[in-house]
């Protein structure tokens, strides 16, 4: 009886520590994710480790680069969002498990667009878009 008990409380247990966060990942394409865990403001883009870091907001690809929209988070906050900048990055997509490719940025738009220019990255449809008022 003691065995059952302990089992049923255990079980409760590790259930609900799971409850405690809050997540979501949207896949990008092959191994690329945005996710976010326990605020939406911590939503970066990541390939076994943070390539971009939050607040990821805007993100598309093609058959050889991701590009994204990032807007930083105000200084020394992990909740605040600046929305008044607006950075640009360009990754080149790898196989491998993790980024060993060139990440470019953070651009502004200026300097995204020549970047586009210079990587023949024509007409960038960022498609997949998240809220940055929550």
């Amino acid at each position: 009886m003691k065995k059952i008990v302990f089992t049923v409380l255990t079980s409760i247990t590790l259930v609900s520590c799971f409850g405690f966060y809050d997540y979501e990942i949207d896949t990008i394409v092959d191994n690329y994710e945005v996710l976010w865990v326990d605020a939406y403001e911590s939503r970066s883009l990541k390939k076994g480790e943070t390539i971009i870091p939050a607040f990821v907001f805007a993100t598309g690809y093609n058959s050889k680069y991701i590009y994204s929209k990032q807007h930083p988070l105000l200084e020394n906050s992990k909740e605040k969002i600046n929305l008044n900048i607006t950075h640009y990055y360009i990754i080149e997509r790898t196989k491998s498990i993790f980024q060993d490719k060139p990440v470019f940025g953070p651009f502004n738009k200026t300097e995204f667009e020549k970047k586009c220019q210079e990587l023949s990255i024509k007409k960038p449809e960022f498609n997949l878009t998240f809220p940055t008022e929550f």
